[in-house]
Formats: structure tokens, C-alpha cells, sequence
């Protein structure tokens, strides 16, 4: 299941920049100390349905808040809806258990359910379509059951899951 934290405004993270040589438990204070970060009370209840592990109709690939962070961090990604969505497909397309039949219900779902600040547009689905292709050619899988290290660095856990952040940069579109 995915956690769902976006900004309800359109509010441009510096991303992850410099993280890379910084160990695990730096990046993830330096991320949830930026402006826009929104804690897990602040998720809308019917995003909390879909994407939360603990919510009993959670879809495939569900993750709590820490790791949803480290995800963000891991692939250099920001707080605005359209990097949501690549950390979200992403974390889908990892998932083993991931059918296509779940990804056109979450696409649904974000795209016309979903409640204002929350809903993806076309270019977001894109997105979301990228790192779901992204996560599903990842040679280690389900990220989202992962347990990690906070003192590595953040350039090792890259490697060890296939992540290089070249392709996960946003495209203009």
C-alpha cells in the first residue's frame, strides 16, 4: 500500500540534492524538516483507504510513511503531486503482487476519485506510468517490505536496489 503526503499547494522541493554521500538517517531528517512536508494526520481518509498498510482494503504494494520517505529520497524525488506520483508507481511497479488489474484501479482512482490536491492529471498518470515501469525492472523487488539501514549511505542502498536517479528525473512534458 502506498502513503499518499503531497503539498496542496504546488511547492518545488530542493529534492534530495546532496544526499547522496549522506548516510540514510541525515537524508530522512533533512527531508521531513522541509517546508511542505505533511505528516501522516494530514492524509485525506479516502487516500489513508487505498494506500495505507494498515487500512483493510490497502491495494498491493503498500508502504508506511518512513519507507514512502526513504522511496522519495532514494529516487532524488520532491513533494510535488507529479514526484507523488513517480514514488507511487514506483513502489507499485516493485511490488510482486502488483496486478495490472490494480494499477488501472489506482489509476481510476487518482485520476477521477480522488479528492482535490490528491487527483493526478494526464501528465501525472504519465508519470505515475514511469516509475511503475521503473520499479517493475528493479532486479531487487518489493521495496515497500524493506527494512533499511539508516546509518548506510544513501549512494549504497541506490545500488543494492538498481535505483540511479538519472532515470527518475522529471521530464518536461
Amino acid at each position: 500500500m502506498l502513503v499518499f503526503i503531497i503539498l496542496k499547494k504546488s511547492y518545488k522541493y530542493n529534492k534530495t540534492r546532496g544526499t547522496n554521500s549522506m548516510i540514510l538517517k541525515n537524508a530522512v531528517y533533512k527531508w521531513q524538516h522541509s517546508e511542505g512536508y505533511l505528516k501522516q494526520s494530514g492524509i485525506h481518509w479516502f487516500v489513508w483507504l487505498l494506500e495505507n498498510p494498515n487500512s483493510p482494503i490497502s491495494l498491493t504494494g503498500a508502504v508506511d510513511l518512513e519507507n514512502h520517505d526513504l522511496v522519495h529520497i532514494l529516487l532524488d524525488r520532491g513533494m510535488t503531486i507529479l514526484d507523488e506520483a513517480m514514488v507511487i508507481g514506483f513502489t507499485m511497479g516493485n511490488s510482486t503482487d502488483t496486478s495490472s488489474c490494480i494499477k488501472w484501479l489506482f489509476e481510476f482512482c487518482a485520476k477521477y476519485i480522488y479528492p482535490k490536491g490528491y487527483k493526478f492529471n494526464d501528465a501525472e498518470i504519465v508519470e505515475f506510468n514511469r516509475g511503475y515501469a521503473y520499479g517493475y525492472t528493479r532486479p531487487k523487488r518489493n521495496i515497500h517490505l524493506a527494512s533499511f539501514n539508516f546509518i548506510e549511505n544513501v549512494s549504497d542502498i541506490r545500488k543494492k536496489w538498481g535505483i540511479n536517479i538519472i532515470n527518475t528525473k522529471e521530464i518536461e512534458v
